[in-house]
């Protein structure tokens, strides 16, 4: 009996071992990786602002970030240039939580579905080889069906008019909701101009509207909602204002 009890303490001490052995290994991994991940997703973050600036394939995609795209950040009550938020991090999708504001709870309605607002925005404005702008890329965010969406809409240097649309982070179902990501979908908003109807059937000849996805109605209603806070007067709309003043120029 005496043997028996023995045998399964040693049983016993051997997979406690194996466990702490095994999760010391995972943890330094997890640690040692960090880096490698946040480079990663930082790297496709910026691959995405690129690529809605109308730059495709880049061999160095931080090089070329750093060279085509000046990072700002907005005062999104007033529009004016804020200053920059401290440890910015790309992966992140919502900034300055803390200081943000609860959408329902000051009366603004939330078409996006994102409950609240930071307080201070990232804008990515693309420059031309003579230092001036090209497009101003504008993260945004909606509910979608199963989830929010998160994006970006690039504008021409007016403001006004659509340079390209890009979603790079959803849980639409595929096939439907996910064409978000279909290029031939997000082409027909290239020389649309704000503000953007995503609509039934044929939006040919206006220029204030987009067909909506096939089978994904619900979808096409989140894109059109965040499209519409993003750009209006809760979201970028007083930021854009200036532009459209020569802000940028």
């Amino acid at each position: 009996m005496s043997s028996n009890n023995e045998s399964i303490s040693k049983t016993l001490a051997v997979v406690v071992s194996l466990c702490l052995v095994c999760a010391v290994i995972v943890s330094l991994t997890s640690v040692q990786l960090r880096p490698l991940q946040k480079a990663n997703k930082a790297k496709d973050i910026q691959s995405n602002i690129l690529a809605a600036a109308g730059i495709g394939k880049v061999d160095n995609v931080a090089e070329t970030f750093e060279a085509k795209i000046e990072t700002r950040f907005v005062n999104m009550q007033s529009g004016e240039f804020a200053k920059p938020v401290e440890d910015f991090d790309f992966e992140k999708t919502k900034y300055d939580a803390k200081e943000g504001y609860p959408l329902k709870e000051n009366g603004i309605k939330d078409i996006a579905g994102i409950q609240r607002i930071t307080k201070r925005a990232p804008v990515y404005i693309s420059k031309k080889d003579d230092g001036s702008t090209d497009a101003i890329i504008l993260p945004i965010q909606g509910y979608g069906l199963w989830g929010l969406m998160y994006g970006f809409i690039s504008l021409e240097s007016d403001g006004e008019t659509i340079k390209d649309i890009i979603f790079y982070k959803h849980n639409e179902t595929p096939g439907l909701g996910g064409e978000i990501q279909n290029p031939q979908w997000t082409a027909t908003w290239e020389g649309k101009e704000l503000p953007i109807q995503i609509v039934k059937g044929t939006a040919a000849g206006d220029e204030h509207k987009i067909d909506g996805l096939s089978g994904a109605t619900l979808t096409s209603n989140g894109v059109d909602h965040a499209v519409d806070f993003w750009t209006g007067e809760n979201g970028f709309g007083p930021f854009l204002a200036k532009v459209r003043k020569g802000a940028l120029n």
